[in-house]
């Protein structure tokens, strides 16, 4: 059985049209405004959103916040941790684009995510809340999670809040997606300050692997 808990929100914006802006705030972006990630080592063919928010469009904004504002992850797991918040900054998260519309063969590859946050290094990562703002999409745009054991899918939908505890086995990506499409994402990390505990144990650092099975 998964392990690693999570949970989906279906129509977690209540204004749907806004969430069709923010999706209509990627086409703004110029193309230096990405970090581009283009295969190999890199292992996924993705495009982010920089780590400051004043590059991040309104729309697209307006829509993290609100996630930011309205989704608390100590609640909705039943205090599975009682101390976790947002980065309002969107450092991790932010826009996330994977692109083959144009044939670019959009994919992420199975990973984990670095447990230490890249700018305050006393923040640990708590929970991944991913929204689904594409309104045109399919089943190769559903998310894997794996737990190194057991695996699920988390189906995309237009609008709905896909959130998972980041632990050490929680392995998550998707493969290539279908061809002529663009899978289109906003996410907020959401961190706790780390205890003397964990300063002093080793972190989990970001990687990935080829050998957990897409299903």
């Amino acid at each position: 059985m998964m392990n690693i808990p999570h949970l989906l929100i279906d129509d977690f914006i209540p204004n749907a049209s806004l969430v069709r802006a923010a999706a209509e705030s990627f086409n703004s972006m110029q193309p230096n405004d990405w970090v581009r990630y283009v295969g190999g080592k890199d292992n996924q063919v993705q495009l982010c959103s920089p780590p400051d928010r004043e590059r991040i469009p309104p729309a697209a904004l307006l829509v993290l916040d609100y996630i930011a504002t309205h989704f608390d992850p100590n609640i909705a797991f039943n205090d599975l941790t009682d101390s976790a918040f947002p980065d309002v900054s969107h450092y991790g998260g932010g826009m996330m684009l994977t692109p083959n519309s144009k044939g670019e063969g959009g994919y992420l590859g199975m990973h984990v995510d670095a447990e230490v946050h890249g700018v305050n290094s006393d923040w640990k990562r708590e929970y991944s809340a991913v929204l689904c703002v594409s309104e045109e999409y399919d089943s190769s745009f559903d998310l894997r999670l794996h737990d190194g054991e057991d695996h699920t899918r988390l189906p995309y939908k237009f609008n709905r809040l896909k959130v998972f505890k980041c632990l050490e086995n929680s392995w998550h990506g998707f493969p290539e997606i279908t061809k002529g499409l663009d899978r289109k994402t906003l996410g907020v990390m959401f961190w706790s300050k780390m205890t003397a505990e964990d300063q002093d144990r080793p972190k989990i650092k970001a990687q990935f692997t080829t050998d957990l099975v897409f299903k």
